[in-house]
């Protein structure tokens, strides 16, 4: 699949995750659906699914809504403000979104005292 985006549009650096396998990589239950397993997801923002069905209508989920995506908010779910912190943190080092978006706003989750 991602050779064959890539094949589509190469300037884009395409990421394909196969869901139905991604709980077991990150130590959850299995997933009911695509929209369940974006409630795993580390950010509000990025938990965002967008599809043209079978009769052309467009459909869009987003377990965390779409308030902090529309407010260039990135923020942490639940668990990635807690317990997976410091994935968080690092995933948003390692990204730089800002760099390539600056309006961007990036709440990091407090640490949590010993």
């Amino acid at each position: 699949m991602q050779s064959t985006l890539y094949s589509l549009d190469s300037t884009l650096e395409w990421s394909v995750k196969n869901q139905a396998r991604m709980h077991e990589r990150n130590a959850d239950q299995p997933y009911s659906s695509a929209t369940d397993a974006m409630r795993y997801w580390p950010e509000t923002a990025t938990a965002v699914g967008v599809r043209l069905n079978d009769q052309g209508v467009i459909d869009v989920a987003a377990p965390f809504g779409l308030t902090d995506f529309f407010a260039l908010l990135v923020r942490p779910t639940e668990r990635f403000g807690t317990e997976k912190r410091s994935i968080y943190v690092d995933r948003i080092r390692s990204k730089d979104w800002q760099a390539v978006w600056p309006s961007l706003r990036i709440e990091m989750p407090p640490v949590e005292p010993d």
